[in-house]
């Protein structure tokens, strides 16, 4: 079963003040639907459908940006999407009855999980759910890690040095930017709740309007999360507004999101990528179930239509396909992933991981390693260097432009001169996998792995 349930708890304040988690049983009892998709709805707890691919999907888009540096060696994306993976598959079971088909702590994290391991899977579970929530109920665009990024609207408050919220975006809508701060813990604390308040509230973070996220994400006695929300300066967007980022604003800071994706893709031998087709009404955000950030592509006629009419063509014609949605894919070695991409995505990864190299060349330069020094001089070393690349990535004047360019060139490039060479069309599903898409983005499941087993 790849469906669960989600009660989730919508706070409103001004200024931010977070209350205690609810009572186990008011979770259980939560029936109401989330209103409005793209809408943070008024006060009021909310029962939200979702599936495991929807939550993998955030998961393995979330976090810090991998380093400039694993741009050399992309084979090193393989152990940071298992490090993404692996503890949901670890940790995390289910089970049907009151309040719906809901997801727990399995017996390993309860009974055989130190309290090291349990906190670092917290931040984990906290930043996934963070990133499911905010994207998929609430209507933000791809989100980046403050700490890599400076919004436009920074104030002189923002500074890695004071301490920073997790997450920074623009809402897809209104264009408003949110800060987000994800706390995860098996019960997350009030206290905790409150230092992520004061975090978000930090003076001077961002000048004008914008809005301050808290996301808690507690694991007893089911998976719920708490979000407190506070709206900074408010503007008013006229009802029936058209989408405020075009898909070229996006570019960037999706690339950034999915350039783990790009790094393992780039480094799988040829024979193990393969094309896949898909429907173009991935691309209709209004077709898809009510929060969500996929399709399903079982449920997805025109995917199922565009691979029939694949079917029908010679193997030549195939090759010369053009559509925008022929996904490259592979499988992630270690895991029971396939992921993939659009060739516009591909093509904006391929010159941001292009300009991450020169950024990182210029400071191996300025700053070389010294591996022989001692430890302490080591972190210092190590902190300096990526201190110096983030500056260098801020200044870098042509970072954006070709990243966006790169995107919107790729719209019309075929995959072979992409890649440099003929690529296999794979027009089935994986067998055995379930499959989720976006206009974008791939990600297929092994259902064999389903995490939703019965939890002891």
């Amino acid at each position: 079963m790849d469906e669960f349930d989600v009660p989730v708890l919508v706070r409103w304040s001004s200024p931010l003040t977070p209350g205690t988690r609810p009572h186990p049983h008011r979770w259980d009892d939560t029936v109401v639907a989330w209103p409005t998709p793209g809408v943070v709805p008024a006060d009021g707890m909310y029962r939200v459908p979702t599936t495991w691919r929807e939550v993998t999907h955030a998961a393995i888009s979330v976090g810090r940006d991998p380093t400039a540096w694993l741009a050399a060696v992309p084979a090193l994306a393989w152990s940071e999407l298992i490090a993404r993976r692996s503890p949901l598959a670890a940790y995390l079971g289910g089970s049907g009855g009151l309040g719906g088909y809901r997801v727990q702590p399995n017996v390993v994290y309860r009974e055989g999980t130190e309290s090291t391991a349990q906190a670092a899977f917290g931040y984990r579970i906290g930043m996934t759910m963070a990133e499911w929530a905010c994207r998929g109920l609430m209507g933000l665009g791809p989100t980046t890690h403050a700490e890599a990024a400076t919004p436009l609207a920074a104030g002189s408050g923002w500074s890695a040095s004071v301490g920073l919220p997790d997450l920074v975006g623009v809402h897809r809508y209104d264009g408003m930017t949110w800060l987000v701060e994800a706390k995860g813990a098996r019960k997350v604390a009030r206290s905790a709740l409150v230092k992520g308040a004061e975090q978000l509230s930090t003076p001077g973070l961002l000048d004008g309007p914008h809005m301050r996220v808290l996301c808690g994400t507690s694991l007893d006695h089911r998976l719920s999360m708490t979000i407190d929300v506070e709206s900074v300066n408010p503007t008013v967007v006229p009802a029936g507004v058209s989408p405020a980022l075009a898909d070229s604003d996006d570019a960037v800071t999706l690339a950034r999101a999915w350039m783990l994706i790009y790094l393992c893709l780039a480094a799988l031998p040829p024979s193990s990528r393969s094309i896949r087709p898909v429907g173009p009404e991935v691309s209709d955000r209004d077709r898809r179930r009510s929060g969500a950030t996929v399709v399903l592509l079982e449920n997805d006629a025109s995917t199922t239509r565009e691979r029939e009419e694949v079917r029908r063509q010679p193997d030549d014609r195939r090759h010369r396909r053009t559509s925008p949605h022929d996904m490259l894919t592979g499988a992630v070695p270690g895991t029971d992933l396939i992921v993939g991409m659009s060739r516009r995505l591909f093509a904006a990864c391929q010159r941001l991981a292009d300009a991450q190299r020169r950024i990182a060349d210029d400071v191996d330069r300025e700053r070389p390693r010294s591996p022989d020094a001692p430890e302490e001089m080591l972190n210092a070393l190590r902190e300096d260097r990526q201190r110096r690349y983030w500056q260098h990535e801020r200044e870098d004047s042509r970072l954006s432009g070709d990243t966006r360019e790169g995107f919107e060139a790729g719209a019309h490039t075929p995959w072979p001169e992409l890649l440099g060479q003929e690529t296999e069309i794979e027009v089935d599903a994986p067998a055995g996998f379930l499959e989720a898409a976006t206009e974008d983005t791939y990600l297929a499941m092994d259902s064999r792995m389903n995490l939703t087993l019965p939890s002891p």
